[in-house]
């Protein structure tokens, strides 16, 4: 049986050390028609004979092993079932791993699970001293704090009503707020900070920063890449259970996302050349590279500048009329723009030795930040994939953001307006103010 220590010659250094941890949960395949069934897990059968209700097993984690250094900021990575919630639990003392053990040195705070801890029939403020005594903060520790969670939260109206009518939203103000407030070591955060508003997680983080500088350990899980990538010292990713990165976050993320990009292409059948391997494939993309409109090669462009984006290549045998595509990123692997070159008409025709390709763009819609370019190319009916080369390349667009636009995209639309005449006067011509 797994547990969790407060000491151990493994800790130096170490606010948190994973050995071997596996978790094994029963899925009842029976639903119990009872109460007693639910209690004893037997059902009565044919001829009155008590059967076992049926059930199976589904190891959440497998033999997962890693190391949170005291003080750092640590990121957990993976989709949705990959067991990065059931990782996080164990590691707060709510679930007992199954085999391997777990090491915590720190008194620990976590916001694992959205409501949780919260007695609905009580109000805001009481859930507050219900929340920090369970973490083991002294009342008199609570007075001096409360009005400062309060705050935070920015709760002020809402705070004696009980919280059996606070929105999803409010629910996380709170809990983010005691979890944050009661001078925990180690604080392990899933995902459930997402639900709050724009200007509520600004806040969450700037706090998360605040925190880190003073020492303390934070545990996170989130789907936010960018926000894991610019902050984490170290991340793990877990697959199905498995850890199968640990590393510096861009490494970690790299991976991660080169798995989901694979299999996500596989689903709309773009798939690999059939005993084709990079040596093999008879088309490679070699480099891409990105100039203004006089062919320079700065290293920012701004929102509406002319963009060319030229693919090179290397065909070691004659390839017809390839398809050439480029894949358009965010921070956040948000896939904004996709175009391909068959899709315009174009045909490269055949191609053999060294060569390049261009994708023209008259103005770039995107605002300031840092964007991803990927870069693909497939056979003439675009089922197979020869080559494909993502995360290499990044497109930098610089200078401040307009305060007055919202969005990712900079649309570069016009606005136009048509009065209504009076009764009695001829409309006006059609025009407009830009």
């Amino acid at each position: 049986m797994g547990g969790t220590a407060m000491d151990g010659t493994a800790m130096d250094g170490k606010a948190i050390v994973v050995e071997g941890v596996s978790k094994c949960f029963r899925l009842t395949t029976d639903r119990p028609l009872s109460l007693k069934e639910a209690w004893t897990g037997l059902r009565s059968g044919s001829g009155g004979r008590l059967r076992r209700v049926r059930s199976e097993p589904f190891w959440a984690l497998r033999d997962v092993s890693l190391e949170v250094p005291r003080g750092a900021m640590y990121g957990l990575v993976g989709r949705n079932g990959s067991g990065k919630s059931s990782l996080l639990r164990i590691m707060a003392g709510i679930y007992r791993p199954t085999e391997g053990r777990v090491q915590v040195r720190g008194r620990t705070s976590a916001l694992l699970e959205l409501g949780a801890g919260f007695h609905p029939a009580l109000s805001g403020r009481e859930n507050i001293y219900l929340n920090a005594s369970m973490l083991g903060v002294p009342k008199s520790q609570i007075d001096e704090r409360v009005e400062q969670i309060v705050e935070f939260a920015g709760l002020e109206a809402f705070i004696d009503s009980p919280v059996k009518i606070y929105s999803s939203g409010m629910y996380v103000r709170l809990g983010f707020a005691v979890a944050v407030h009661v001078d925990p070591e180690i604080l392990i955060v899933d995902e459930v900070v997402a639900v709050g508003d724009e200007e509520f997680q600004l806040r969450c983080f700037g706090h998360l920063e605040s925190l880190r500088a003073q020492g303390v350990t934070i545990v996170l899980v989130s789907h936010d890449l960018g926000m894991l990538r610019a902050n984490c010292d170290q991340m793990a990713w877990l697959n199905r259970g498995l850890v199968s990165a640990v590393g510096e976050p861009q490494d970690v993320i790299n991976a991660y996302l080169d798995t989901v990009d694979t299999e996500g292409a596989a689903s709309v059948g773009h798939r690999p050349r059939p005993g084709a391997d990079e040596a093999a494939t008879p088309l490679r993309i070699t480099d891409l590279e990105f100039f203004d409109e006089a062919g320079r090669r700065p290293k920012s462009f701004a929102s509406g500048d002319p963009l060319i984006v030229r693919i090179h290549y290397l065909a070691s045998r004659p390839v017809d009329d390839p398809v050439f595509s480029l894949g358009f990123y965010d921070h956040n692997n948000l896939h904004l723009a996709g175009p391909r070159s068959h899709v315009g008409g174009f045909r490269p025709g055949r191609v053999q030795g060294e060569g390049w390709v261009e994708f023209r763009l008259r103005r770039i819609p995107f605002r300031t930040g840092a964007f991803h370019v990927n870069a693909a190319v497939q056979d003439s009916e675009a089922s197979f994939l020869y080559d494909r080369r993502a995360r290499e390349f990044w497109l930098q667009i610089s200078g401040e953001p307009d305060p007055r636009a919202n969005g990712l995209l900079n649309l570069d639309g016009d606005w136009r307006s048509q009065p209504q005449p009076p009764p009695d006067q001829p409309a006006a011509p059609a025009g407009g103010v830009r």
